[in-house]
């Protein structure tokens, strides 16, 4: 949604089906603007892939990847309706050093933080037994120092000094034990 709002669109899927025969695209399932006539719409159950990103010709990409499994929340008081969320199935601290916390907006902030308590959470009782993956995990996981210097301001807006306007937001594989 942040690329979105800030005119900045991807020529890519924004996620597809998990491949558990090697397949990496493996569907029915999509997330896209493309029609393809052999997808099914998202169900309870499914798992795939949440990709945003954003790619300038000949200057920069960036690009954060987690999976998510698709799950009913709710049925609607109108015609069965199913109402479904996403669930973060890949719970990887995004890597402190490579994010400018000066260029985030105050929600951008927060939800990092609010997912590295997640991470957290979730991980800590599983590695109880294992203080060096302890360690790592909650200094991967701690709140971003620096306060954010402004709420709302469009990315694309920004001066283009050697690319300064770019959040770079990637994934770090870490190796927790």
């Amino acid at each position: 949604m942040h690329l979105y709002r800030d005119g900045m669109i991807y020529g890519h899927s924004t996620g597809h089906g998990i491949g558990h025969f090697l397949s990496v695209h493996e569907g029915p399932q999509r997330i896209g603007s493309n029609y393809d006539p052999y997808e099914r719409p998202l169900d309870d159950g499914m798992f795939l892939s949440d990709e945003p990103g954003f790619y300038k010709a000949n200057d920069f990409g960036i690009r954060i990847e987690n999976n998510m499994e698709v799950v009913m929340t709710n049925k609607s008081i109108y015609d069965n309706t199913q109402f479904l969320r996403f669930n973060t199935i890949t719970l990887i601290p995004y890597e402190h050093s490579l994010i400018d916390v000066s260029l985030l907006t105050t929600a951008q902030y927060n939800a990092i933080n609010q997912y590295h308590m997640k991470v957290a959470a979730i991980l800590e009782p599983l590695l109880k037994d294992d203080e060096a993956a302890l360690k790592a995990l909650r200094s991967r996981t701690a709140k971003l120092e620096l306060q954010p210097t402004m709420t709302s301001k469009p990315l694309n807006k920004a001066p283009n000094t050697n690319n300064s306007f770019l959040i770079i937001f990637i994934v770090s594989y870490i190796i927790l034990f």
